[in-house]
């Protein structure tokens, strides 16, 4: 079954980031997102490549940018320079029975919603003052299946899973 997994790390207010980075450093959190993304073909922008600055092992990576002339610096790095072209490879993904996900960021999140098949979010409690966020999740389309609490760091995440519905 093609698969398009959602990943991201949020705080109440729905926060993803602040100043190009995570607004916190939580090694299960980080755990949990090398779980959901490996062996994927990994979609992100460009800003989020350049916070994370490499290319993740056991990963596919497909970079969106607007930029004509960007270059990752990477031969394995596949850059796409529109929607329409990411879309074509995600379908193209999807043949191959390949699990895609998307990394980030917000805009990329809010442009793929409509594919996505499955949402993995880390819950962050409180309110890190972030800069970058993603949308309430629509509980009439996705539907909670699993929710895992634990304290990292001394602090309070949930790990949760949303399938579409059918």
């Amino acid at each position: 079954m093609a698969v398009l997994r959602m990943v991201w790390a949020e705080d109440d207010r729905h926060a993803i980031g602040k100043n190009g980075t995570l607004p916190w450093s939580l090694p299960a959190d980080l755990a949990h997102f090398k779980s959901e993304t490996l062996n994927s073909t990994m979609l992100m922008g460009r800003a989020t490549w350049d916070s994370i600055g490499r290319p993740l092992p056991k990963r596919r990576t497909v970079v969106l940018t607007r930029q004509q002339d960007f270059n990752p610096g990477f031969d394995s790095v596949i850059v796409v320079h529109s929607l329409d072209e990411l879309k074509k490879l995600i379908e193209a993904e999807w043949k191959e029975d390949q699990l895609v996900t998307v990394a980030g960021g917000a805009q990329l999140y809010k442009a793929l919603m409509p594919m996505a098949t499955e949402l993995s979010v880390t819950k962050v409690a409180g309110d890190f003052d972030g800069d970058t966020f993603v949308e309430a999740i629509d509980p009439s389309i996705f539907e909670l299946t699993n929710k895992e609490e634990l304290v990292d760091n001394g602090q309070a995440i949930q790990f949760l899973t949303y399938k579409r519905r059918a």
